[in-house]
């Protein structure tokens, strides 16, 4: 789980997209991200430092600029240095190509905080930097399994090692569904609470069959048997036969497997000898899709025999 982002990390690899140019505080490069929000210290200029986000990138605009500019130099370094001589203080970011005053520069170096320049304005760089930080911050963590996409559904297949995990992953691909990961899944967490898994870049597109060996599921079924991620929608359990002590035969009780502090719906599929995993795979996604709109057959089923008991008292 990555808990920060290094300046100098987050320099390197958004310094084109973004359009950043380093003008000050370059002994900082080492500070920690911690938090994906963005702040504009707007308010803070005017002198209120109340609930101020220290640990946020701090992002100057065009209105911001405009009234830092409009004080007296000692003015100006008084205001940076009560922001951004905290502790946690990270950098700061100028838009819309706004050229630094003298005082930024020498209150940044100063401070040994970073401070970007770019062309960029300032919601079209506040949403990148969002969206990027996000993604770089987000909770995750790695999972041994297999993700599928089964009619459109992310499925997580778990289970003991020699279970049959791939096998069943491979008669899915060659029933039309797509591959996502095998053997070890990347799973994180976005906004929203969604989990969404990936493959190892080191792995894309392989599986391994015990018998077979690596097969690049790609070159041998085709792009269309392949995606890079999705959406977990379903986890499910392959068990031997034997260590399933009471198999669900009707399925009025959810369950649900948690993830990253994420609820998600959760199937046991007992493994045994003439049963189709494929089959009970794609019958178990189907049947999920149906509860996602809100339809549980289970508990309709439940309903049926409650009112045909009912019917039956009335009768008599």
């Amino acid at each position: 789980m990555q808990e920060f982002l290094r300046v100098r990390d987050f320099f390197s690899s958004k310094e084109k997209d973004l359009k950043l140019e380093l003008i000050a505080g370059k002994g900082g490069l080492d500070r920690k991200i911690t938090v994906s929000d963005i702040s504009r210290p707007g308010l803070a200029f005017t002198g209120y430092f109340m609930h101020f986000p220290y640990e946020r990138t701090q992002v100057i605009g065009k209105s911001e600029f405009a009234y830092l500019e409009s004080l007296p130099p000692q003015k100006q370094a008084e205001l940076l240095n009560k922001i951004f001589s905290h502790e946690n203080a990270v950098c700061c970011i100028l838009t819309s190509g706004l050229g630094p005053t003298p005082t930024l520069i020498e209150t940044f170096d100063k401070l040994n905080v970073p401070l970007f320049m770019t062309s960029s304005a300032s919601s079209a760089l506040i949403a990148e930097l969002i969206y990027y930080l996000d993604a770089k911050l987000a909770p995750n963590i790695k999972l041994h399994g297999v993700l599928v996409s089964v009619y459109g559904l992310g499925v997580f297949i778990i289970g003991k090692s020699g279970i049959g995990k791939s096998e069943c992953a491979l008669e899915l691909v060659k029933r039309g569904h797509m591959l996502i990961a095998d053997d070890i899944v990347h799973i994180t967490k976005h906004s929203g609470h969604s989990l969404f898994g990936q493959g190892l870049s080191v792995a894309k597109h392989l599986i391994e069959v015990r018998g077979v060996g690596i097969i690049d599921i790609r070159s041998v079924f085709g792009i269309g048997n392949t995606l890079d991620e999705i959406k977990l929608g379903l986890v499910l359990e392959l068990k031997e036969w034997d260590e399933v002590k009471k198999p669900e035969r009707v399925g009025i009780e959810e369950q649900f497997r948690e993830i990253l502090d994420v609820n998600i719906p959760s199937v046991v599929l007992p493994v045994g000898p003439g049963r189709n995993l494929a089959v009970l795979v794609e019958t178990a996604c189907l049947n999920q899709r149906l509860k996602n709109k809100g339809f549980f057959v289970a508990r309709e089923f439940g309903k049926r025999i409650s009112q045909a008991i009912e019917d039956k008292k009335n009768a008599h």
